[in-house]
């Protein structure tokens, strides 16, 4: 057999064999191979990454919480009622001092947990608001400065039924968002009105961001809070309900308000529907709205409830107002 015939005998190899589907074919997956493996080195880089700013933000809250019970265990060793017109600032001074024993032991713990500007700086607390004198979970203080139970310093229902106001009362039905009840209590607070949250609420009481509204013990001397909207409405049998609801027909200004009427408001944010049994239920007098031009969003819940209320003690002669 000849040389020639040989070679036309002999198999291809692979690569002569591969057709060009197939060299395609390899290329692709190749391709394919390498964004998988780096979409998966991606994910794990991720993931660690989480692990470790979960891992500092763990360690910070620690030790925040131990400073923070070391300090409390020293005022309530330590604490002293203060001198009749004395604020918790001169308060903490008077601490500091000889006067008080081991005084300088609590002035040191004190200036120790006192936010750096670095923390406030590097977002270590949301809103950047923290008090040397008042610990993280509790929102207002009293009269000498000393931090309270938010619950404590609230208005009891009983009570609120009796007190004469000059403008209506104001109800938050299931309120979502502690910024917007946060802003609702200073606007009670410097109109006069009294305002009944009605749970379930959708945050604490002494959730940190009710703080940015800077409440204080006579803030919440005008909050009521009620455990469901029946337990309001046996508690204030004298009052006319007024639901505001986008699914009214009157507008707002149509109403003529008595200081003894109840200005309701739904949940937020704006997609979360009005509770219909509750706001055209037999409790409820009427149902008013506020104009808005067509196809936009709702107004902010507090700005809603703050356009109301004017309203309400404009119509008033603004009584108790100078």
């Amino acid at each position: 057999m000849s040389n020639e015939q040989e070679l036309r005998q002999e198999p291809a190899t692979d690569h002569e064999a591969q057709s060009p589907e197939d060299a395609s074919q390899e290329v692709t997956d190749d391709v394919e191979k390498s964004r998988v493996e780096r979409a998966i080195r991606r994910a794990r880089q991720k993931a660690e990454q989480r692990e470790h700013i979960a891992a500092k933000h763990e360690a910070l809250k620690k030790r925040q919480e131990e400073k923070e019970a070391q300090r409390l265990q020293a005022l309530r060793q330590y604490e002293q009622p203060l001198p009749a017109g004395m604020n918790g600032d001169e308060g903490q001074s008077l601490a500091a001092s000889s006067t008080y024993q081991d005084g300088p032991e609590i002035a040191h713990i004190l200036e120790e947990t006192t936010v750096p500007a670095s923390a406030e700086s590097s977002g270590e607390f949301e809103y950047g608001y923290r008090s040397s004198h008042v610990p993280t979970d509790e929102l207002i203080t009293d009269a000498h400065g000393n931090p309270i139970n938010v619950t404590d310093a609230m208005l009891d229902k009983r009570r609120a039924a009796e007190i004469k106001t000059s403008t209506p009362h104001l109800a938050f039905y299931s309120p979502r968002i502690p910024g917007n009840t946060g802003s609702a209590i200073r606007l009670c607070a410097v109109t006069g009105t009294i305002l009944h949250l009605i749970e379930p609420l959708g945050f604490n009481l002494r959730d940190t961001k009710l703080r940015r509204a800077g409440l204080d013990y006579h803030d919440m001397a005008h909050v009521v809070l009620h455990e469901s909207f029946e337990d309001m409405v046996e508690s204030m049998p004298n009052s006319r309900i007024i639901a505001f609801t986008a699914y009214a027909k009157k507008q707002y200004t149509d109403i003529e308000y008595k200081p003894t009427d109840i200005l309701l408001f739904g949940p937020e944010p704006g997609n979360i529907p009005d509770p219909m049994d509750i706001f055209f239920g037999p409790h409820v007098a009427e149902q008013v709205r506020l104009p808005m031009l067509p196809a936009r969003r709702s107004l902010n819940l507090t700005n809603t409830a703050s356009i109301a209320v004017y309203e309400a003690w404009r119509q008033l002669g603004f009584a108790g107002g100078q």
